[in-house]
């Protein structure tokens, strides 16, 4: 059986396989402790490394059953990047591997698009290209106000539901830029938006953690104010085949043979 520690102990004749990982989300532990955070925080940098998610990525694409059932969890998701649903957990304590794709050219409107939104569990990410570019924010008494929703997946439908919970004041703090080789942690109820990249992919692997509450929150200007449900179509195999295969080709060719930038302290909210 596969152990975190292991994988956090390089090793060329054995990369790291989508098994192998199944097997150390299912036993990591759940009690958000420092600890537990700086071992997450180790387990996805490791995962992350170039020729790991390589290895990764060619398992999903030669591998026609792997591939199948990826694709009927991955779905191009309201906040215009791709979900790509690695490794799944049918438990609310679980673990979650995904991978987080935006692929430009973007359309105005969607650069233009809110999409203010925390969680409903904390995760760690690492870059696996590209550049990430966050805008936070924080409630107040005064500031710019947007439309508050209260946002709950269907997982039995891959249908969102968003219900309208009136009017909230936010303000910008500071934002944050992370590149590729760098890993961070956010706490579920950070409040930020990712600003679509304008110009070459951006891909994370995110390591989401227990589900925390059954909600999140999403703030904007543009949606109703009434409970809106939209609905998510999953990827077809050669579709998801396609986007693995640019992933593959960009990180090959921007990664390897660059060093790692190392274990930057990108930690976001309380530990």
């Amino acid at each position: 059986m596969a152990s975190a520690q292991s994988l956090l102990t390089p090793s060329s004749e054995k990369p790291i396989s989508i098994k192998s990982l199944q097997e150390v989300l299912r036993d990591l532990p759940t009690d958000g402790s420092e600890s537990t955070i700086r071992n997450n925080f180790s387990l996805v940098q490791t995962a992350g490394e170039p020729a790991n998610i390589i290895s990764i990525l060619k398992e999903v694409l030669d591998t026609p059953s792997l591939l199948t059932t990826v694709a009927n969890k991955s779905y191009r998701h309201v906040n215009h990047f791709d979900k790509i649903v690695l490794i799944d957990s049918d438990n609310q304590d679980g673990y979650r591997l995904t991978l987080h794709l935006w692929s430009p050219p973007y359309t105005e409107q969607e650069i233009n698009d809110e999409l203010i939104h925390d969680h409903r569990f904390s995760f760690w990410s690492t870059l696996l290209t590209g550049d990430l570019v966050s805008e936070n924010f924080s409630r107040a008494s005064e500031g710019q106000i947007f439309r508050q929703y209260r946002y709950v997946p269907e997982r039995s439908t891959l249908s969102n539901f968003y219900e309208f919970m009136g009017e909230m004041p936010l303000v910008r703090t500071a934002p944050q830029k992370n590149v590729a080789g760098e890993t961070y942690y956010l706490y579920y109820e950070s409040t930020h938006r990712v600003l679509l990249p304008r110009a070459g992919m951006t891909c994370t692997l995110v390591l989401r953690g227990p589900r925390v509450r059954p909600f999140s929150n999403v703030y904007n200007t543009t949606y109703p104010t009434q409970h809106t449900r939209i609905s998510n179509t999953t990827f077809s195999e050669e579709q998801l085949s396609k986007k693995l295969q640019s992933l593959l080709e960009t990180i090959e060719s921007t990664r390897l043979r660059k060093p790692s930038m190392g274990n930057r302290d990108n930690t976001q909210g309380p530990i």
